[in-house]
């Protein structure tokens, strides 16, 4: 009788221990809530073990003591923290710095579009994002029969990816072949929309997620086929990602690229490797053909952002990436540019917000547990110290982030990255 006492006492205490409360505080804050178009003033955000357990009126005087702390939002706003929905994972070594540079600009949520087998075994820790993670990318050199796509898309499913990322297919069988099996195992496409198999076929797969970079627009030579298209993609829930930064860059001075908010942070190796090619661009040119190149390049962009624009007014779905992966992209602080970028297509600042922080969880079917601010919801959270709705530049302003439940100040996770210089 002693021994089973013993034992339903530590039983208890385990489950009391496992049930304690860890409760942060964001008092008399302004909300900006996202899953809908409303500016809620003057409220108190109760966050319990990750998740949001009440949205109230400011109590003045609340005695209540939180065990996590308590966060004065006077005069603050509070959003979703940000997705970035077309990362590239770096290299084991420099995954630390990289996942610092995303939170110190309020990016908690990663999509990985290049996926390797070891992002399965990343360690979760407190300051882990959450990760969306794709399987090794599909090309057209892959020859795949129906026997080959079973297995792969058996061993993908089990292993844990959440999408088979493509970049390009061999033929329309093949492609045939990878949809079927996604219909099968449950596990969708996303990626480039493959030149030989067209908008029009992808977004009616019924298995597309995303098509990334707006492929598939630059072979419609009509408008009434680009309406097409996007109709279709909205039927049949197809996001797009513009991912504008990387093709941005093509028409600006390096000096200027070379400056750009957070290069310092990033690895040197690879600081040299654009350089290496910025050097070859020059020996290999002359000063009035870059000009030209930067002319041409300015074209494409201002014709990517018409068709943006159009998608845009149209009703079409969207996700923001700035793909940080070309010369000069910079993780983290690239998610600012971009929503930038969003303004030039005439996006208002709040479906930019949108965008950004909750339609990759709305794709997913998460949006009622992350990418929005409601009871229930186990989101992780950005403090601005201004209001983006009235500037989207303000999403710069980072008073601090809720990440897995606790509160960071901006200035610790700055820190935290100078370290792993």
């Amino acid at each position: 009788m002693k021994r089973y006492f013993t034992v339903l006492i530590f039983g208890l205490i385990t489950t009391l221990g496992i049930c304690q409360e860890k409760r942060l505080l964001i008092e008399n804050v302004t909300i900006i809530p996202m899953h809908i178009n409303q500016v809620l003033e003057n409220k108190d955000v109760v966050i319990n073990n990750g998740i949001i357990t009440e949205l109230r009126e400011h109590i003045e005087n609340d005695t209540i003591d939180y065990e996590l702390g308590r966060i004065d939002g006077t005069g603050k706003v509070l959003i979703p923290s940000f997705a970035d929905a077309h990362a590239h994972l770096p290299e084991r070594e420099n995954l630390d710095s990289y996942i610092l540079i995303n939170l110190l600009n309020g990016v908690t949520t990663l999509r990985s579009m290049r996926g390797e087998s070891w992002h399965l075994d990343i360690e979760k820790s407190e300051f882990t994002p959450k990760l969306v993670l794709s399987a090794p990318p599909i090309t057209r050199r892959d020859s795949i029969s129906k026997s080959d796509a079973e297995k792969l898309f058996e061993n993908y499913k089990k292993q844990g990816y959440d999408f088979v990322k493509i970049l390009s297919v061999k033929d329309v069988n093949t492609f045939d072949i990878l949809v079927a099996q996604s219909k099968e195992k449950s596990l969708p496409l996303a990626g480039h929309c493959p030149s030989n198999i067209g908008i029009f076929n992808t977004c009616q797969s019924g298995v597309f997620e995303s098509i990334e970079h707006l492929g598939g627009f630059f072979q419609l030579p009509e408008k009434d086929d680009i309406h097409k298209a996007i109709e279709l993609s909205i039927y049949n829930d197809v996001y797009h990602c513009p991912t504008l930064d990387w093709y941005f860059t093509g028409q600006v001075v390096e000096d200027t690229l070379r400056n750009r908010k957070g290069v310092g942070f990033l690895p040197k190796e690879r600081i040299e490797d654009w350089e290496k090619k910025i050097n070859s661009y020059y020996f290999e040119t002359t000063e009035e053909q870059r000009a030209l190149d930067r002319s041409k390049n300015k074209t494409s962009f201002d014709t990517r952002l018409k068709n943006l624009r159009y998608i845009y007014h149209q009703g079409g779905k969207l996700l923001l990436s700035p793909d940080a992966s070309g010369i000069y992209g910079v993780p983290g602080f690239g998610i600012h540019t971009e929503m930038q970028h969003f303004t030039m297509a005439n996006i208002s600042n709040y479906d930019i917000l949108k965008a950004a922080c909750y339609n990759l969880s709305k794709m997913l079917n998460k949006e009622n547990e992350w990418g929005t601010i409601k009871v229930g919801a186990k989101s992780d959270l950005i403090l601005l110290n201004a209001n983006p709705l009235e500037n989207i530049q303000n999403t710069e302003q980072i008073d601090g982030i809720v990440l897995n439940g606790q509160f960071y100040k901006k200035e610790f996770l700055l820190d935290k990255l100078n370290e792993k210089r």
